[in-house]
């Protein structure tokens, strides 16, 4: 069984007492610590490996969204607060899960379940055990590969990845499009796109991921799959652009200046 690691930080007494009594019942969880504010946190993150921060808002001094934005390596972060108006802002900065206070056990057992299902996803995908966490291995696609999405129906449905088409973003929850159906799910798109096998998609724009072996064609700045159109962002249309190169003959040549011309590719948003 993986152990996860967590730190709460939480300036109230309370909160941090009822987080730590939720946390010792659950088998999978380990709490490393306890923090009154962000800044002693950032000690403690450089001395123990966190997998999972509970993480309050509204802090004196540096507030919980603002220490989000210093840290360059985030442990899985769920935010625990009084007040709903900064879930978007949680959510855009791959915040995994969103707690609005008084704190039920059974609403806590759904954000922790989905960040042990979030970090297994991430270390199968690795291929390594927990020790080896720190390397870095690249993630190739397989013929059989596959993932087990959890529906609103509570029904889990195995998809293949050789039969996803693209992926795109709803702000904190995400759609992935096969031919026939599509499902919607929790999740971010950035988190996603970690676990998925780098030869075979590719971030397309802000809010799509595409599967690369799906794409009929390139047309003006927009891809064509299944028949639908999906926007190229200028952020990564080189990568892209590299990309196609090395499948193509004919026209395009490299991915420099010229490659407007030669693909009819212009920037997006």
């Amino acid at each position: 069984m993986t152990i996860i690691k967590c730190l709460i930080i939480d300036d109230e007494f309370l909160a941090r007492q009822l987080l730590e009594g939720y946390i010792r019942k659950v088998p999978f969880l380990e709490l490393v610590g306890q923090c009154e504010s962000a800044f002693e946190a950032m000690k403690l993150l450089q001395e123990e490996k966190i997998d999972l921060m509970f993480l309050d808002v509204n802090m004196p001094e540096l507030s919980g969204i603002n220490f989000i934005r210093t840290l360059k390596h985030k442990p899985e972060i769920i935010i625990t607060t009084a007040y709903s108006e900064h879930a978007l802002e949680g959510y855009e900065l791959d915040v995994i899960e969103y707690l609005l206070k008084p704190i039920y056990f059974e609403r806590f057992m759904l954000a922790v379940n989905k960040v042990r299902d979030m970090i297994g996803l991430k270390m199968r995908a690795r291929g390594m055990e927990r020790k080896d966490e720190n390397a870095e291995l690249p993630r190739m696609a397989k013929e059989d590969d596959f993932l087990f999405i959890k529906t609103g129906s509570q029904m889990i449905v195995k998809v293949y990845l050789r039969d996803i088409l693209y992926i795109e973003s709803l702000h904190e929850y995400v759609r992935i499009w096969l031919e026939a159906e599509s499902y919607t799910i929790y999740h971010s798109l950035k988190s996603l796109l970690e676990i998925l096998p780098c030869d075979q998609f590719i971030q397309v724009h802000r809010s799509s991921i595409v599967n690369f072996n799906k794409i009929e064609a390139i047309e003006g700045n927009c891809v064509r799959i299944n028949g639908q159109s999906i926007g190229i962002g200028k952020n990564y249309r080189d990568e892209f652009l590299n990309r196609v190169k090395s499948k193509s003959i004919g026209a395009i040549k490299s991915a420099s200046k010229n490659s407007d011309e030669q693909t009819g590719i212009s920037s997006a948003d």
